[in-house]
């Protein structure tokens, strides 16, 4: 079975979505984050972000997609 870009794209959010609570609950819940050094916290702090920014656009490509 071929999947669609649509399909790609919704299996591509969902995993990023689930990366994304990872490190949400790395940075929140694990005391580790807080032994890091300020320079790498900012930059987890980045990175999350980011890739909530790129699930936005994901999930707007989908949309669009399915003509919604």
């Amino acid at each position: 079975m071929t999947t669609t870009h649509i399909e790609r794209m919704k299996i591509e959010h969902k995993e990023l979505v689930n990366k994304i609570a990872g490190l949400n609950a790395f940075i929140h819940e694990n005391s580790m984050f807080n032994e890091l050094c300020v320079l790498e916290q900012k930059r987890m702090l980045l990175q999350a972000k980011h890739m909530r920014n790129y699930a936005i656009v994901l999930e707007q490509r989908v949309w669009i997609a399915l003509g919604k």
